[in-house]
């Protein structure tokens, strides 16, 4: 059944004529939220526990899912997305598809920042060209042709190509902030940020914390959507995760992301604390290097390696169990990848089942029956990802690969994925890029175009560029054309899923309702009951 993109984009439209309105006064989740917050009294400092330092807080580099756990408290996108396909206005209160690719945004005329200086559209078009003139953020701005401002409460932008998904990833992604404070800065908000948040950087200690507190004049309370009910925030940056179950169990963290599996269950039925389990929004996968300076570039070694992959072995061993072995390029829960045109027919695809007959077989056809390549495996330096690549390499050695597991801290890694002779295959987490279709997210590993994808993979694939048009064309995109390109996809083996997983976070049973967006958790609106107590 094809789905209209034009039915979709006028929904989004009335969603946010509503919620503008409904901004004066509440809807039914966010009066919850902020009446559990009135309830409390005192100062409430929480704290959670986080996997790593991102190292700087830039608005304007690529998108970086560390840095964006934290940014979310102190920079402002123009909207934000909840739920599947609810895209809420935050400095923007409206926007108009006035014709093909160009779409007219109203912005509200009380926004300012934490220095007090207001928010126009000279802002927002300033905060969209910075990182186009500097080349960055092009998976999510790749298809700005123009920004202008219209007055000064209206910016117009022009996408060419006006792809699906297009528009709400650049408006949801794209952090806006005040020029004159940011040329004011001495690092161009690197060490200090200036945002128009609820909350500002109180202090950030590299390595070790981030203190972020309220800011008292912040010019959306009331609005209902970013709730101040915590007067300070402190992130600690703990990366090994029995240290992150010593700290919850000592009282010294509220909650912590990065709980192993196994600490995790310590704490079911402990008294005091909760476990939340959530599905992860990204499959777990590979990506191969198909430049041709890679013995991957054949796709029958790609198809080798996928059937010889214990896809359950992963799941069991690394993630104790927790998720599923993946069928396809999308999480297989709508709810998790906040998704639109997710396919239940995928939950029965089983593209390449563990056969190593049949992955020595294709390897004897790619020139080595006896084994003999030599292939590196690169991956995030996190315990996950080492164990995974584990796993691999040992499933690997059956049909004749020498896996060299190659583990980087999240900079080096970041470096390395865009260099073809840093690896032959690596890991990488699939997802939706944060807007509500699935192929928005596939086309930044396979596209090779930089209106398609950052072709981190390599490849030259005309016909995989067609498939890529005609899935995320506003009038093309349906069923068919989505799952035309996922078959596509996993036919040549240019990105294979192998899990995936439910992540566990550990909290104080004082917080509660925990509110997410994508992967990224808002304690100001979650609810803190009366007994929380403040560190």
């Amino acid at each position: 059944m094809k789905r209209s993109f034009k039915r979709t984009l006028a929904l989004l439209c009335a969603l946010v004529v509503c919620l503008s309105l409904a901004a004066c006064g509440s809807n039914d989740a966010e009066s919850t939220v902020a009446s559990a917050a009135d309830g409390g009294t005192g100062y409430r400092k929480f704290v959670m526990a986080g996997p790593s330092d991102p190292g700087n807080y830039l608005p304007f580099n690529a998108d970086n899912s560390v840095r964006q756990t934290y940014s979310i408290f102190f920079y402002e996108y123009l909207f934000d997305l909840f739920g599947t396909g609810d895209m809420r206005p935050t400095i923007a209160s409206g926007f108009e598809r006035t014709g093909e690719g160009v779409y007219v945004v109203k912005l509200r005329q009380n926004v300012h920042d934490h220095n007090g200086e207001p928010i126009t559209a000279s802002d927002v078009v300033f905060s969209f060209e910075q990182p186009i003139a500097i080349g960055e953020r092009t998976s999510s701005l790749g298809e700005i042709a123009a920004v202008k401002k219209i007055d000064d409460y209206t910016v117009e932008f022009n996408m060419e190509p006006d792809l699906l998904g297009s528009f709400e990833r650049a408006m949801t992604s794209t952090p806006i902030v005040s020029q004159k404070s940011y040329e004011a800065s001495s690092t161009g908000f690197s060490s200090d940020p200036v945002g128009t948040g609820p909350y500002y950087i109180a202090n950030w200690t590299p390595g070790a914390s981030l203190t972020l507190k309220k800011d008292e004049n912040y010019w959306g309370k009331g609005e209902g959507f970013n709730n101040q009910n915590l007067d300070e925030i402190e992130v600690k940056f703990i990366a090994e995760p029995a240290q992150v179950a010593i700290e919850l169990e000592t009282g010294n963290v509220d909650f912590a992301y990065n709980t192993s599996s196994k600490d995790a269950d310590s704490f079911v039925g402990k008294a005091g604390f909760t476990v939340t389990n959530k599905p992860f929004a990204q499959v777990r996968g590979l990506g191969f290097n198909c430049d041709p300076s890679s013995a991957c570039s054949d796709v029958r070694i790609r198809q080798a390696i996928c059937y010889a992959i214990d896809n359950a072995g992963i799941l069991q061993s690394v993630y104790d169990g927790k998720g599923g072995v993946a069928t396809c390029l999308a999480v297989p829960e709508p709810e998790a990848g906040l998704v639109i045109d997710f396919d239940p027919a995928w939950k029965e695809m089983s593209p390449y089942e563990y056969n190593v007959e049949k992955a020595k077989e294709l390897m004897a056809e790619a020139g080595y029956p006896d084994g003999g390549l030599k292939l590196k495996l690169m991956a995030k330096d996190q315990d996950e990802y080492r164990s995974t690549c584990q796993v691999i390499q040992a499933n690997l050695a059956k049909i004749g690969i020498e896996v060299e597991i190659l583990c980087y801290e999240n900079a080096l890694y970041q470096t390395y994925r865009y260099q073809p002779d840093a690896f032959d295959f690596y890991c990488i987490g699939i997802s939706n890029n944060g807007v509500p279709y699935v192929p928005v997210g596939w086309k930044w590993y396979v596209g090779k175009h930089s209106d398609t994808g950052a072709n981190v993979l390599f490849q030259n694939d005309d016909h995989m560029e067609e498939l890529i048009s005609a899935a995320l064309n506003i009038d093309t995109h349906s069923n068919e054309t989505v799952g035309a390109l996922q078959d596509y996809i996993l036919e040549t083996a240019c990105m294979y899923p192998y899990v995936y997983t439910y992540t566990s976070y550990v909290h104080v049973d004082t917080v509660s309702d925990l509110v997410f967006r994508d992967v990224f958790f808002y304690p100001n609106m979650s609810t803190i009951s009366d007994g929380f107590v403040s560190h």
